[in-house]
């Protein structure tokens, strides 16, 4: 299959501290949802940004084969990326570096405006916007912008449980199937969203882990990953409920 990106033995640090991540090894290829798990501090937004070429390696490579692929990076601060003084002129910001007219931009503003439930504060200043209102304008700015990758730096942090629901809606009602889609969080509970589970280990580098693993509960303990809450339900009463209430759900990316 086609690679979009290849890490090669990537590190990096800042200067004067001991490195962040080190000897990175990683193909990203069209379509796959992967999940890269990681405590707070462990690189996980590092790892995203050298991905969107935000940063630069201070050790090893990054390969961007064929065409240089498209890629779009949802913020944990989702304020630190907006661009337009408006709801409107945000989400219109990307399309309009591109070749299209007018009547074409406006009409792809007006159907994500309607899409993310925006359409109400299509002329608010981003200031005026919730935490749930702003995550999910920066997540359409990106979409309506058509991105072969997508990366989602803990995209649910600082949402409450209505705006998550909301969030995730979103996103699955709206993201291609075609999209390659990397998830960077510390809950296990958002492997349910992919299919490609990866761990970013306390020396730096990345690990490919089963379901096996993920459902161990010494295993979430030695790396500091939050369980899912129906895991500690099930390790609270051995024996009583079933061994794999954990893992993929059947969602569809379509």
């Amino acid at each position: 299959m086609e690679k979009l990106i290849v890490m090669n033995g990537v590190g990096f640090g800042y200067p004067g501290q001991a490195p962040i991540l080190s000897g990175v090894n990683l193909e990203i290829k069209p379509g796959e949802k992967t999940l890269i798990l990681g405590p707070n501090g462990s690189g996980k937004s590092t790892m995203a940004f050298l991905i969107c070429d935000l940063l630069t390696p201070t050790s090893g490579e990054i390969n961007r084969c064929s065409k240089q692929p498209k890629v779009g990076i949802i913020f944990q601060n989702s304020r630190h990326q907006m661009v337009g003084s408006t709801v409107e002129d945000d989400l219109a910001f990307g399309l309009s570096l591109k070749s299209i007219t007018t009547t074409v931009l406006k009409k792809k503003v007006d159907y994500f405006l309607e899409k993310f439930n925006l359409e109400s504060k299509r002329h608010y200043n981003i200031n005026q916007l919730s935490g749930g209102e702003l995550r999910r304008l920066a997540l359409a700015s990106v979409l309506i912008t058509e991105p072969q990758i997508l990366l989602l730096d803990e995209p649910l942090a600082m949402l409450d449980k209505e705006n998550q629901v909301r969030f995730l809606d979103c996103l699955l009602d709206n993201i291609l199937p075609e999209t390659t889609l990397i998830w960077f969080d510390h809950e296990v509970r958002n492997i349910r969203y992919t299919n490609r589970w990866m761990v970013l280990t306390s020396k730096g580098q990345l690990a490919q882990v089963s379901l096996k693993e993920l459902n161990s509960k010494a295993f979430l303990a030695d790396h500091n990953l939050t369980p899912a809450p129906l895991q500690n339900l099930e390790w609270g009463l051995p024996g009583r409920i079933s061994g794999s209430i954990f893992g993929p759900e059947g969602v569809k990316f379509d």
